[in-house]
């Protein structure tokens, strides 16, 4: 599954406490997600958790925050692990 889709899900699972998730699902749907994106997502949720009331809302949205970071973490140090196989194998061509 893509870090779109995963998000698409999460924002699925919080529409009928999040109702801007109806929204930026359409925005993202439509966009190419980084994570810049992400940390707009983690953002708005962050603020929609302190200015609402509901506990069982309040605890989704947490969880779908932390769901979020967690798969940019994720990504990133995916990321730092492809950069350090490239410079393998970089040095690796260097001694050719």
């Amino acid at each position: 599954m893509s870090k779109k889709e995963y998000i698409l899900k999460v924002l699925d699972a919080t529409m009928e406490y999040f109702p801007l998730a109806r929204g930026l699902k359409i925005l993202i749907n439509g966009d190419a997600l980084d994570d810049t994106t992400i940390d707009t997502l983690v953002n708005i949720l962050t603020k929609t958790i302190d200015e609402i009331s509901d506990g069982e809302a309040k605890r989704k949205l947490q969880k779908s925050k932390e769901f979020l970071e967690k798969l940019k973490a994720i990504e990133q140090e995916s990321n730092l692990k492809d950069e350090k196989s490239i410079e393998m194998l970089d040095d690796m061509l260097k001694n050719i």
